[in-house]
């Protein structure tokens, strides 16, 4: 059996502590295969690593903490997803922005807001089911097990992570929407066409002057 597993959003990694002078180092011995629809299931990775030759009650493992990993189960599997979709809808944002460089397109369409908005909705989810798994999930596990020696305990990187994206997402949707706003609250900068003068008349014109009955002809030489 090995001394640990570091459970992460798609799969889960093993290994051994090795002592030495400066204290405990982790020595990772393999990871698992990665997939969308994670949750680690302890009960079934130690049934495999003593190749069913014994009892989980033997080995002197908590069925509670099974039953945690269990009720969590669901909870897992949504986190990833929604890691999925909002890094997903973050890369096709980027994709679209690029293309909109080199076509020398708008500067923001409501198209990358919306995958903005998209992503940071979806990473937000992510990482709030994250955090209460850190907080929540590893305390009902310590409490379960510590009378086995099963200890848990998160990785404040990965939580400072997955909030610092939300944090980017969140500013880039907000300067991608004032962009937009800005732009259609221009004037068209379409040139209207110049009208083009009028003739001027070419027929015989008459009038009549006040100090003489005659009647002059004016015509247009034009």
């Amino acid at each position: 059996m090995h001394d640990f597993y570091s459970i992460h959003v798609m799969s889960y990694c093993e290994g051994f502590l090795d002592l030495n002078e400066t204290g405990q180092r982790k020595n990772l011995t393999g990871c698992s295969d990665r997939t969308a629809l994670f949750s680690f299931n302890p009960s079934e990775v130690l049934l495999k690593e003593t190749g069913n030759t014994t009892s989980l009650a033997d080995m002197g493992w908590p069925a509670a903490v099974s039953d945690d990993f269990r009720a969590f189960r669901i909870t897992s599997k949504s986190m990833g997803i929604f890691y999925c979709i909002g890094v997903g809808a973050a890369g096709l944002v980027i994709l679209a922005r690029l293309w909109f460089l080199l076509v020398k397109g708008p500067r923001q369409t409501i198209a990358e807001v919306s995958g903005l908005l998209i992503s940071f909705t979806s990473l937000s989810i992510a990482s709030i089911v994250a955090t209460v798994i850190a907080f929540q999930f590893v305390n009902l596990v310590n409490y379960h097990g510590k009378h086995s020696g099963v200890t848990a305990r998160y990785g404040n990187q990965f939580l400072g992570m997955t909030w610092a994206a939300v944090g980017l997402l969140l500013v880039g949707g907000i300067a991608s929407l004032l962009l937009v706003l800005v732009d259609r609250s221009r004037p068209d900068p379409r040139i209207e066409p110049e009208a083009e003068p009028e003739d001027e008349p070419k027929g015989p014109i008459l009038y009549r002057e006040d100090d003489s009955d005659s009647v002059k002809t004016k015509v247009n030489t034009d």
